[in-house]
Formats: structure tokens, C-alpha cells, sequence
């Protein structure tokens, strides 16, 4: 079993009697404000992640939200950044482990993460990108340590308290991993030309550039990604070769 609970004073402390006695028990919370890497408030809604490492040392995140390191796991991801008085902060919130899950993780370390999920809409209305009908995040621009380490094998049924401060723009500064796209085809039709790719980010910007021999690539062309990730334009005059190159939507 395993809940996510707001905590309200020494009432929502006694939820904790609720539990399984071989359940563990993990609550942060951070004071705000807490911004991203640029500086801005973080926006309501953002999502903290609580993490586990074996070593103490966690990898990092990728664009997609998997981690870098597969030994490493996202514990819980909890879309509920709050806008306060004092700027955003992450609320008190109590997360029970369930025993099994304990189990597998009580030689390692917790710690918890901001995550950057900004997306930007087609008429430049930046938003929460957050967490999928799934629960699985839509896409990471960055990450950053809003706690301590907290050592895993806290004591069943205990409540294990991940220091947390709040996490200011130069502490939100580790990009996440996104990989070069790789075009698959190019297809030739009368006056256009149609590249199919694989690997496109969420998190990034695409445009297709061409040059006359590889490593020249100069000029930009009038080419989007649409949804399967294919990029339609007028055959240039002056190119023949082409390269889909991308621009980070939020790069810092």
C-alpha cells in the first residue's frame, strides 16, 4: 500500500497510526520561495520528485523522465506546487512506502527533486508540462536537490523527515539528458521533401538546415515536426544535404 498525503499540523501527523507497522514513512515539505534556473517563480502545480539511489548518489533524470542511471528510481512524483505569501513552495506532504516496495529500497538513500516541466504552447503561453492521465511525466527540462539525503532504512513505520530548504535558480542548473534525433527517411515528392526522424524531444525545438556538402550547413528552412515527427518543406534550390538540429526550449 502506498498514499501521498497533505499534512495539516499534529492532525495530519496522526495519519501516520494508519499505516501498515512495516510501511515506511517519508515527509518533506519546502519553505519557498523556490524558482527555476532562470530566476522565475516556479509555477503552481510544478513537480517534486522523490528519488532513491542505492550509493547516495543520484544520476539524474532524462528528458523523458526515466533516470540516467536504471538502478536509480523515481519513488513519487507530486504535481502540487503552491503558490504562498512568501512565493512557491512544495506543501507538507507525507508519502507511505509500502512494505514491499520498502523492502527492495532499505540499503539506499532518499532525496528530493525539483523538476523544470515547462512547456511552451504554439502562441508562446508557457504552462506546466506535469504529469500525464498515467501519472508519468510529459517532459523534464531540469532538475534540482531540495533535500538532504535521507537514509532509506529509516525504521518501519517510522516517519523519516528529508530536510528541505528552498531551492533558488542557481540550484536548479542540471539539464536533463536529451539525445541527438536521428532521421530515418527522406522522401523526394514533386516540388517538396519529406524527413521522417526518431528521437524527437518535447523539451526541445527542431529545424531542418541544409547545406551543399556535409559540415556546411547554413541555411535554415521553413520546416516543423508534425505529430510523427516529419518535417515537410520546399525543396531548396542550393542543398542536398540535410540535418535536423534542435534548440533547448528552456535552457536554463
Amino acid at each position: 500500500m502506498k498514499r501521498l498525503m497533505t499534512m495539516l499540523g499534529v492532525a495530519g501527523l496522526a495519519v501516520a497510526s494508519f499505516a501498515a507497522v512495516d510501511d515506511t514513512l517519508i515527509s518533506f515539505s519546502t519553505p519557498g520561495p523556490d524558482k527555476y534556473a532562470d530566476g522565475s517563480d516556479v509555477l503552481a502545480g510544478e513537480c517534486y520528485a522523490l528519488v532513491w539511489s542505492a550509493d547516495g548518489v543520484f544520476e539524474g533524470i532524462k528528458a523523458d523522465g526515466t533516470t540516467v542511471d536504471p538502478a536509480d528510481k523515481v519513488v513519487l512524483l507530486a504535481a502540487v506546487a503552491k503558490q504562498g505569501e512568501n512565493g512557491t513552495y512544495c506543501p507538507p506532504l507525507l508519502y507511505q512506502v509500502d512494505a514491499e516496495l520498502a523492502a527492495t529500497l532499505n540499503k539506499g538513500v532518499y532525496a528530493v527533486y525539483l523538476l523544470d516541466t515547462r512547456v511552451t504552447a504554439a502562441d508562446g503561453a508557457v504552462a506546466v508540462g506535469g504529469l500525464d492521465e498515467n501519472g508519468k511525466l510529459k517532459a523534464v527540462n531540469s532538475y534540482g536537490s531540495v533535500s538532504g539525503d535521507t537514509k532509506a532504512a529509516a525504521g518501519a513505520g517510522a516517519i523519516a523527515q528529508a530536510k528541505t530548504t528552498a531551492i533558488g535558480g542557481a540550484a536548479v542548473a542540471t539539464l536533463v539528458e536529451v539525445e541527438a534525433p536521428v532521421i530515418t527517411a527522406i522522401k523526394p515528392s514533386g516540388t517538396k521533401i519529406t524527413i521522417s526522424t526518431s528521437g524527437l524531444s518535447p523539451v526541445v525545438d527542431y529545424k531542418v538546415v541544409t547545406g551543399a556538402k556535409p559540415g556546411e550547413f547554413a541555411t535554415e528552412l521553413d520546416a516543423k515536426a508534425d505529430a510523427n515527427g516529419d518535417f515537410t518543406f520546399e525543396k531548396p534550390t542550393n542543398g542536398s544535404f540535410f540535418k535536423v538540429i534542435g534548440v533547448r526550449k528552456f535552457d536554463k
